[in-house]
């Protein structure tokens, strides 16, 4: 067959125009093989795995870190001013025990990664100043002392058209960790406030509602769904705008996520999405609406996936975390013992410390605690009526080098300062 002219010869779709390898000299320096063929090391798994420098620098920080047993780590949180909640702080020292478990056996033992038991998300629920965060902080930061991180999720927006995107999380957990990629990978990220995140079709009535960034009001709640169940993500290096700038990625197979709310009006919208009332004549009355801010929250109402929905958080946003812990409004007897060995504890310090004896009368505690618990506050409730009358007498007895004495006390109803410097 005649060979057909140059223009009449159809290009291959496919091909490329770059010179192969049988055509190259391999002493034409002239020519530098394109950055896009160069294949990676098989350590590094594009940046997917840790390198072997990483996962021996993080077996050398779980080598030095202590062995406890979740009755150990039980006792500390209770010997660093941990006070209520026997169930959920069990929950959570178990959580502990297990995460650096796995951690031990993967680096220190060389187990399989695939072997061991995947990682568990917690749900953290109940009423505002319970101790959801508090416990969290204790746990990992300072018995576990692992990379932890506590944020406000609202901070995060669809895209981080407003704040933050949810990588920014990632970004900032990798300087917690010291910008160790490796040991950021082991740690806690706790998502503060996460029941800010119902999306606007939400019929329940929460603390804030109204205030997310998230136009969709599902955006930030789709983005998390990659963190919590994905084995990595790429994160920004620094604090810039977050679509810029080099970013890393970051192994999320032994990181854990704990998500605390108080999900004030959940049990509503559970007894609503499960009754039918109807309407016109056979309209069946409403259940009575509870007056107090927080509830009980009991194990039928943990269950009610629909209840969840209906408050506007995603069905398969609360089937990624595995363990859902309440947290039960804290008892006037739990108030007082952490107001003694915590709050008094301490400001009795420091007014010894400036040579003051501080004498705090018990009916001054018994309004503080009752005051609390009646505004529902919880352990934050606390601060609110004490502090004032402390800041008043620390300012007429510091500084002036001589000792003293005050006396906090209960007079018509009002707590009353009475102090007295020695010449």
């Amino acid at each position: 067959m005649p060979d057909q002219p140059p223009h009449s010869r159809r290009p291959q779709r496919g091909r490329s125009n770059l010179p192969t390898s049988s055509t190259l000299d391999d002493s034409d320096s002239s020519f530098s093989r394109p950055p896009f063929v160069t294949a990676a090391p098989p350590e590094s798994d594009n940046g997917e795995s840790l390198t072997s420098e990483e996962r021996r620098s993080v077996a050398n920080r779980l080598a030095s870190l202590a062995h406890l047993s979740p009755v150990e780590i039980e006792r500390q949180l209770m010997d660093r001013g941990y006070r209520g909640q026997p169930f959920a702080r069990r929950a959570g020292a178990v959580l502990a025990y297990r995460h650096l478990a796995r951690l031990r056996r993967e680096f220190l033992d060389g187990i399989d990664p695939d072997t061991l038991p995947p990682r568990e998300n917690y749900l953290f629920l109940g009423a505002t100043g319970s101790g959801k965060t508090y416990l969290v902080e204790l746990l990992f930061r300072d018995i576990l002392q692992v990379p932890t991180l506590v944020t406000d999720v609202t901070r995060c927006s669809e895209t981080g058209y407003v704040g933050d995107d949810v990588q920014m999380l990632l970004s900032q957990l990798h300087e917690a960790a010291g910008q160790d990629r490796g040991w950021a990978s082991c740690g806690v990220i706790c998502l503060d406030e996460f029941d800010k995140l119902a999306a606007s079709r939400s019929n329940a009535r929460f603390a804030g509602e109204g205030t997310t960034k998230d136009v969709s009001g599902f955006g930030v709640q789709r983005s998390l769904l990659t963190l919590l169940s994905g084995k990595s993500s790429p994160f920004p290096t620094d604090f810039g705008f977050s679509g810029h700038g080099t970013r890393m990625i970051l192994p999320l197979g032994n990181l854990i996520f704990i998500a605390a709310g108080a999900f004030s009006g959940l049990r509503e919208t559970a007894e609503l999405s499960k009754a039918d009332f109807g309407i016109g004549f056979s309209a069946h009355p409403k259940p009575h609406a509870d007056d107090s801010l927080v509830a009980r929250i009991g194990a039928e109402l943990l269950e009610n996936t629909r209840a969840f929905s209906g408050y506007g958080i995603l069905p398969e946003l609360v089937g990624r975390f595995s363990r859902l812990v309440p947290f039960q409004p804290l008892e006037e007897e739990v108030l007082r013992e952490i107001l003694e060995d915590t709050l008094i504890a301490n400001y009795r310090n420091e007014f010894r410390h400036e040579g003051i004896e501080l004498e705090i009368r018990d009916a001054v505690i018994d309004h503080v605690v009752h005051a609390a618990h009646r505004r529902e506050t919880g352990a934050r409730g606390l601060r609110a009526s004490l502090v004032p009358p402390l800041e008043e007498a620390a300012f007429q007895t510091f500084g002036h080098h001589t000792p003293g004495r005050v006396v906090v006390d209960l007079v018509d109803g009002e707590i009353r300062v009475e102090s007295e410097l020695r010449a």
